[in-house]
């Protein structure tokens, strides 16, 4: 029912504007009232707020005396120069700041040229082509995958939710509800797929940098008494290339030094002759098979 029928003294009360604060004379300046009291609330606590005072009861007590008090004066001050600045003029100033021809003629251009926009591409919302279109160029996107997921959002959305129901909330649930969710890495024009970089890219810089390299040292022996063997002793890439691979570093097993191993060690087969024998105990745990044992009695 209409608000006259109902509260008529309602309703005169918000047909004369009594709903809003006005602090100024402007037009189109009125605030809505819990703003006016957020903007009290700043004029109380000042510029350092009420950080610390409730350490301080005395000091607490008077901030709550005087604050008010000094809104008070702060509101009479720029009330007064309110009234100051419409008497000096000749007519009272009464418009909106921005109610002035240039901002206006400006307003008006830029709907002007949105509106020419919307009828130059039409409605986007009409659009029947499968194509993700940038609306103001209206060229296709040729991130397929990212529109591939644009697309697909609302339904992949629909299956998860569905999921998570029937996992979790029904009477056969296998999860609990608090175990997480698996997050989402879906690909949007911010997220993409990570272009992994080619392994000759590396290789190739790494020998332009060694081809500088020498091309330097060289020029410099030309001039000075170089020496290879002094110059190869020390570094003279950002990495070692012995423990690392274009920054990585290098990954093995141990089984592989084996190989070199034997080559400059031969094999014994034959115990040789020693007085003391010290036997690894984690090794020889690891050796010897449980089998039939239960307790750690029979095992030792």
């Amino acid at each position: 029912m209409a608000l006259e029928h109902t509260a008529p003294d309602v309703a005169r009360e918000f047909d004369k504007g009594h709903f809003v604060v006005r602090k100024s004379q402007n037009v189109f300046s009125a605030i809505a009232i819990d703003h006016a009291h957020e903007q009290n609330n700043k004029i109380v606590k000042g510029d350092g707020g009420a950080v610390g005072l409730t350490e301080n009861a005395s000091q607490l007590l008077r901030w709550m005396v005087s604050g008010p008090e000094m809104a008070r004066l702060v509101n009479e001050f720029e009330l007064s120069q309110e009234v100051t600045k419409t008497r000096q003029k000749d007519c009272p100033i009464s418009k909106h700041h921005e109610q002035t021809k240039s901002i206006q003629k400006t307003f008006m251009t830029n709907v002007k040229s949105l509106l020419d926009v919307y009828t130059e591409f039409g409605n986007p919302f009409l659009e029947t082509t499968t194509d993700l279109v940038i609306l103001d160029t209206r060229d296709i996107i040729f991130y397929q995958r990212v529109a591939e997921t644009i697309s697909n959002v609302e339904s992949i959305g629909k299956k998860q939710f569905d999921t998570f129901v029937s996992e979790r909330l029904a009477t056969s649930s296998t999860k609990s509800i608090y175990d997480p969710i698996k997050q989402n890495r879906l690909l949007l024009f911010s997220r993409q797929q990570p272009r992994s970089e080619s392994k000759d890219k590396p290789q190739i810089r790494s020998l332009k940098q060694n081809c500088s390299l020498f091309s330097q040292l060289y020029v410099s022996c030309q001039v000075r008494n170089g020496d290879l063997e002094e110059f190869f002793r020390h570094e003279n890439q950002p990495y070692p290339s012995s423990l690392s691979q274009f920054g990585d570093i290098r990954l093995g097993t141990k089984s592989d030094l084996l190989v070199p191993l034997e080559r400059i060690k031969e094999s014994e087969t034959e115990a040789p002759n020693v007085d003391v024998v010290v036997l690894d105990g984690a090794a020889i745990v690891n050796l010897l098979k449980p089998r039939a044992c239960r307790t750690f009695q029979d095992y030792s």
